[in-house]
């Protein structure tokens, strides 16, 4: 662990039954500021524990209770307390939540655009060179259309397609109207471009723009580490 770490109390065992979690330093202290925080620490061993069996992490050496905690971090003047780093961990909750409302909340309402629009027959490649943006939302398409999967969102200056990819052996290929080359294609709705729409879709697509690029095997196998 780098010496430039700020000093802090990180969680070292979990114990079930009685103390719940115990801190430990996440580096080495002087022996001078240990004798500051060594009335508000334990050194634990296996014994101190009621049931061995529910103890979780490493239940050996001077450690601290959460409510001993605030007096350890005082004595040696930590700024990243428990304290700060949940109340952060709670704001990054919120606006996770907040967040995936919203996205949620724009899918429904782009899904209600594009239900039963029209389905002309295009290229891809066409809708790619012509487009002023495509957005690939969490890489979908760039991840998947080597095996016929993943969407994307195609906007160009009077329309907005959706393609889903459609391509995998076990889908009906009848259905697509979305050519892709040397692939069995993708359903495509189109509707008129709108400010509106176009939001939606920033949303849910966190603006991630395709590359053009795609996954092939080969690539798959490197990114899983196989």
């Amino acid at each position: 662990m780098s010496n430039d770490e700020p000093l802090k109390l990180i969680v070292k065992c979990t114990d079930e039954v009685e103390f719940g979690n115990l801190y430990a330093f996440n580096k080495k202290i002087s022996d001078e500021d240990f004798e500051k925080v060594k009335p508000f620490m334990k050194n634990y061993a296996p014994a101190d524990f009621p049931d061995i069996m529910k103890i979780g992490g490493d239940p050996h050496g001077w450690m601290c209770t959460y409510e001993d905690a605030p007096k350890v971090e005082e004595a040696l003047g930590i700024t990243e307390t428990i304290a700060k780093r949940e109340k952060e961990q709670e704001a990054k909750k919120k606006y996770y939540d907040e967040n995936r409302k919203r996205k949620e909340e724009a899918q429904l309402e782009i899904e209600k655009i594009f239900f039963d629009a029209p389905r002309p027959p295009q290229k891809l490649d066409i809708l790619l060179k012509v487009a002023d943006v495509v957005y690939d939302p969490a890489n979908s398409f760039r991840d998947n259309s080597f095996y016929g999967g993943g969407h994307l969102f195609i906007i160009l200056k009077k329309s907005i397609w959706y393609i889903m990819n459609n391509g995998r052996e076990e889908n009906n290929w009848n259905i697509n109207n979305i050519e892709i080359a040397n692939a069995g294609g993708a359903i495509g709705f189109k509707v008129p471009y709108s400010e509106e729409l176009h939001d939606l879709i920033k949303i849910v697509t966190e603006e991630n723009e395709y590359s053009g690029q795609t996954l092939e095997e080969e690539d798959m196998n490197l990114s899983c580490g196989i």
